[in-house]
């Protein structure tokens, strides 16, 4: 599903022109920089190729519409970790940044973002920390309800030890209180809190309970209900 998804979102950006030229602010980007992210076919640049403009697309080094070309090796690149710099929450939130939700790719990056979190639900360990996957799409798309109710099903073994992961790891205090360690802010943060502290975590371990029977589930889920129920 997930190849599939990957396949479609560089077919619908197929007919994007490469740019002629990706000028930068001369303070920041060196003369003929861009020449190399030119060079040769999109799905051919490495990240080390990319990081130094994925880090600076849209800021000072080009435009929405070169963003709008080397859009689909990014979110590829990101999605697998492959950049050490810059992290993936800030290279998919440069597409909200971009205004995605306007272009005529966006079913195709819809469903990219879908298939991204169902990889990230199935397997554990994925390629990113299920924290940094849930943060990356709260900074493309600044809801991550429908992610939150996926997880929630704890369809999987890999969801459950997720959560566990996520519980016993990601959660820090602040002011007396718990918080999640996750670095989007606004709405997908307060629905995390939401999700997490107002009983929809809990009430979705107790329903895994009552259908689980695998017993490194049973036990993971135990864990994640007294860290649950043990909060303030």
């Amino acid at each position: 599903m997930y190849a599939d998804a990957v396949e479609a979102l560089y077919g619908a950006f197929a007919e994007v022109p490469r740019p002629a030229r990706v000028h930068g602010c001369p303070c920041c980007v060196a003369a003929g920089e861009d020449r190399p992210l030119l060079a040769r076919p999109l799905r051919d640049l490495t990240a080390e190729d990319l990081a130094r403009y994925a880090a600076k697309a849209l800021g000072t080094w080009g435009d929405e519409t070169d963003f709008r070309y080397f859009a689909p090796r990014l979110l590829e690149l990101a999605a697998d970790d492959a950049f050490a710099y810059p992290d993936p929450e800030a290279v998919f939130g440069k597409l909200s940044r971009a205004g995605w939700e306007r272009w005529p790719q966006r079913g195709a990056i819809a469903a990219f973002l879908d298939a991204f979190w169902t990889r990230s639900l199935t397997c554990h360990p994925g390629p990113l920390r299920i924290r940094t996957a849930l943060c990356a799409l709260g900074c493309a798309t600044g809801d991550v309800a429908p992610h939150l109710a996926a997880w929630g099903r704890l369809a999987s073994l890999a969801a459950i030890r997720h959560l566990h992961d996520f519980t016993a790891d990601d959660l820090v205090w602040k002011r007396g209180r718990p918080a999640p360690r996750i670095a989007c802010p606004g709405r997908p943060y307060d629905q995390v809190v939401s999700w997490l502290f107002e009983g929809a975590a809990v009430r979705a371990v107790g329903d895994a309970f009552e259908r689980e029977e695998d017993e490194d589930a049973l036990a993971l889920l135990t864990e994640i209900d007294s860290v649950l129920r043990g909060l303030p």
